[in-house]
């Protein structure tokens, strides 16, 4: 894979560049694949994209997904993700973690932590 970093609002895989209109928080790298997650600061109104803040690019900087939309409750801004071999977690601001396929973005289950 290409060498991967990131500035504020700009990620590098390699000699390319992609442009987040919020700054990036968290970057997880797992095979093949580049998990992003956006550090959404308060607003009065959250738009689409603030509340499904995570997405997956290739290691050729192409986008595969972004975030599936959540089963049951309402959207909130994710604030953390992690992953283990078979899933991509992600945690929102209301302490419900999502159980996402890391191959298509889409949620799987969800569990509230205690």
């Amino acid at each position: 894979m290409k060498k991967v970093s990131f500035d504020k609002k700009i990620l590098y895989i390699g000699d390319k560049k992609v442009v987040f209109e919020d700054e990036i928080y968290q970057v997880r790298i797992d095979d093949d694949k580049i998990y992003v997650l956006l550090d959404i600061k308060p607003k009065e109104k959250l738009t689409y994209d603030d509340c499904y803040n995570v997405f997956c690019y290739s290691g050729d900087g192409q986008k595969i997904w972004q975030i599936g939309v959540r089963p049951k409750g309402s959207p909130t801004v994710y604030t953390m993700i992690n992953f283990d071999d078979k899933y991509l977690y992600a945690n929102d601001f209301m302490g419900r973690r999502y159980y996402v396929d890391k191959n298509t973005g889409e949620i799987q289950g969800m569990m509230i932590a205690k």
